[in-house]
């Protein structure tokens, strides 16, 4: 959603920093590590569509930020990506990462992985050290801003 705000203030409003926690990013074609299982990919597509329920498919841009729209205009100025090396959609949030740096947005970025954890792991064991040191990290981000 940051992607539509421009870089100026909106009525009072300056977005300066988000945090991306486990992206639900995805597309039509395996990148990196991705699995290429039918069936799996199926119902990722599956829930995307239950999601939003107006979707073209897993190359529309609200899930695939590649295509559409230039991470150029990202509307802040600094942006903190968390991973997790165990989460299927680990390969989109690097590639989000690596993107935005070569986009000539201009800002701060940085990425987190988390070592061994599965997608939302921070939900569902949110007292487990790795939750604990996510938390951590995205409280000091915010607290730089």
């Amino acid at each position: 959603m940051v992607m539509r705000l421009p870089r100026e203030i909106l009525d009072g409003f300056n977005v300066v920093g988000i945090v991306l926690a486990h992206t639900y990013f995805w597309g039509k074609e395996p990148i990196g590590d991705e699995t290429t299982d039918a069936e799996t990919r199926a119902s990722i597509e599956k829930m995307w569509r239950a999601a939003c329920p107006g979707t073209s498919g897993c190359d529309d841009s609200l899930i695939n930020p590649f295509v559409g729209s230039s991470l150029a205009n990202l509307g802040c100025k600094r942006v903190q990506v968390h991973v997790a090396e165990k989460d299927l959609m680990r390969d989109r949030g690097w590639l989000y990462y690596e993107k935005l740096k070569e986009s000539g947005w201009g800002g701060e970025t940085e990425i987190v992985e988390s070592k061994g954890e599965p997608h939302i792991f921070y939900l569902l064991n949110p007292t487990c050290d790795s939750a604990v040191a996510m938390r951590k990290k995205i409280a000091s981000f915010f607290n730089e801003i």
